[in-house]
């Protein structure tokens, strides 16, 4: 065998420590990955509960009626505000929104996120008059 026929290869050794950069890699790409897609979940769930509450003050503005669990937008679901817990007005008495951190593992931070729009809520009052 002449060795100036031989090709160039890689050794063992070398194939060994490009699979553990391309696992190691792949293991960071995968946390980034979920990560990402828990703040998604997040922002979205903030978002629905800002039209959550801007339906329940058009609602009145509009009706002079409080914004029952029955009068519900699809923003107000449950499913879409994982991260609140909606009391619903009833008799006069204030739409009210607390945080719930624990009933998804990404609410956790809910809190410094959407914790700005947890708090009592009073659309009544009187109305502007011509």
């Amino acid at each position: 065998m002449n060795i100036s026929k031989m090709r160039p290869a890689w050794t063992v050794i070398e194939l060994i420590f490009v699979i553990i950069i391309i696992g190691l890699l792949g293991g960071i790409a995968i946390g980034k990955l979920s990560t990402t897609r828990d703040d998604a979940k997040l922002s979205a769930t903030v978002a629905n509960m800002n039209i959550c509450i801007q339906d329940a003050y058009n609602h009145y503005t509009a009706t002079h009626l409080d914004y029952t669990q029955a009068d519900h937008s699809y923003a107000c679901d449950l499913n879409n505000t994982k991260c609140y817990d909606i009391i619903y007005a009833i008799d006069g008495v204030d739409f009210n929104v607390t945080i719930n951190t624990t009933r998804e593992f990404y609410c956790a931070d809910i809190e410094n996120v959407g914790g700005h729009l947890a708090k009592s809520y009073d659309f009544g009052g009187i109305g502007v008059e011509r």
